[in-house]
C-alpha cells in the first residue's frame, strides 16, 4: 500500500494488524503511508511509514489489543512515541525497539517521515518460550514493558535474528518452503525475544530452584540419558529442550550446576564404569571398547576424564572387578 488517502490506510492498516484509530495531526492534504508485509510460516515482517520528505503531517495511532500475537517494532528512521495510557511512555529513535503485547491497548505518535519494521509472533509461541525460561510446564501469560531491551548486549543479539528472518523474508529464503527451517527460526525468535526484551510475569516465581525444575533442562536430560552413546552438539540437545543454546546453558549452570555437555560426560561415564565393572567378572569387553561404546572417541581423554571422576583409571575398575 502507497497511499495518501486516510481512510484507505486506516482499512488497509485494521485489517492487516488489529482495529485501527488512525488521526493525521495536521493538514490532511499533508498526509501519506507506505505498508507492505511478507512471511514465512511462523513469522510475518512488515514495513510501515507515515509521512515522507513531501508530506510533513504527524500521526497518531491506536490499535486495539492485538489478541492472539505479538509484534517487535524496530524503528529505521524518525522517531515515534510508543505509550500505554495510564502506565508508561516511551520515546524511540532509529535502531530502537520495543515490544507490543497482546494484553493491553497502546497508541503511537508518529512524527513526519518515521519507518519502523515489526516482526511478528504468534503469542502462544511467546508464551511457550516465557514457560521454557522461567521453568513451569504450562504457558505464561507474558507481557513486555515498553523499555527496549534489557542490556546491549541483549539488544545486539535481538539484531541478529531480526537480520536473520529479514534475510529469509526479503531474499526467498529456504524457510518459505522448509517447515522445519521456519519452525527453528521462529522457536529461536520466541526465544530469544523472552531472554532481551523486558518480560513482565505475574503469578510465577522465575527463580525456582532444584535439580529439574526446569522443563527445557528436563527436555535434554531425559534425551541425555536415552541415548548418551550419541553425538550430541549442545545445539542437538537446545534443539530437543525448545530454547536457545545459550538458554539451556544458563538453565544448566542455574540449576544443576554444570553444562549440558558437562552433564553429557557424567552421564557417559557412569555407563561406562558400570560396562567396566560388569566386563571385570565376565570379560565381555576391552577398556577400549567400552570408551567407544559411550561416545569417548578419545581414549586418554576418556583416562583422564574418568580418573578425576571416580580416582582411578579404568583398567583398575575393570581389573578389581574381576579380582
Amino acid at each position: 500500500m502507497d497511499s495518501d488517502d486516510l481512510e484507505e490506510t486506516r482499512e488497509i492498516i485494521s485489517n492487516a494488524y488489529s482495529p485501527y484509530r488512525l488521526d493525521c495531526l495536521g493538514d490532511p492534504r499533508e498526509f501519506s503511508a507506505w505498508y507492505g508485509e511478507d512471511s514465512f510460516p511462523g513469522i510475518t515482517l512488515s514495513g510501515l511509514r507515515y509521512g515522507s520528505s513531501h508530506h510533513a503531517a504527524e500521526t497518531l495511532i491506536k490499535p486495539a489489543p492485538l489478541g492472539t500475537y505479538l509484534l517487535v517494532c524496530e524503528l529505521t528512521h524518525g522517531r515515534v512515541t510508543v505509550s500505554s495510557p495510564g502506565r508508561e511512555e516511551y520515546s524511540v529513535g532509529p535502531g530502537g525497539t520495543y515490544v507490543l503485547d497482546p494484553y493491553r491497548g497502546f497508541q503511537v505518535h508518529w512524527s513526519p517521515g518515521a519507518r519502523m519494521m515489526t516482526v511478528r509472533l504468534a503469542r502462544e509461541d511467546v508464551e511457550r518460550a516465557a514457560a521454557d525460561a522461567l521453568g513451569v510446564d504450562s504457558p505464561v501469560r507474558a507481557r513486555f514493558a515498553l523499555g527496549g531491551a534489557v542490556s546491549p548486549e541483549a539488544a545486539r543479539s535481538w539484531a541478529g535474528i531480526s537480520r536473520a528472518v529479514r534475510r529469509e523474508v526479503v531474499g526467498d529464503g529456504i524457510a518459505r518452503t522448509n517447515p522445519l527451517v521456519a519452525a527453528q527460526l521462529t522457536q529461536t525468535a520466541a526465544a530469544l525475544l523472552v531472554g532481551t526484551q523486558r518480560l513482565i510475569t505475574t503469578g510465577v516465581d522465575a527463580r525456582r530452584t532444584g535439580a529439574v525444575s526446569h522443563a527445557a533442562v528436563r527436555r535434554a536430560m531425559a534425551l541425555v540419558e536415552e541415548r548418551p552413546e550419541r553425538p550430541h552438539t549442545l545445539a542437538d540437545l537446545a534443539s530437543a529442550a525448545r530454547v536457545s543454546p545459550r538458554a539451556l546453558q544458563e538453565a544448566f549452570r542455574r540449576h544443576l550446576d554444570t553444562t549440558p555437555l558437562g552433564y553429557l560426560r557424567e552421564i557417559r561415564l557412569a555407563r561406562a564404569r558400570h560396562d567396566l565393572l560388569t566386563a571385570g567378572r565376565d570379560g565381555s569387553a576391552t577398556v577400549s571398547e567400552i570408551a567407544y561404546r559411550w561416545g569417548f572417541g578419545n581414549l586418554g581423554r576418556f583416562a583422564a576424564a574418568y580418573r578425576a571422576r571416580y580416582g582411578e583409571p579404568p583398567s583398575t575398575t575393570l581389573d578389581s572387578a574381576g579380582s
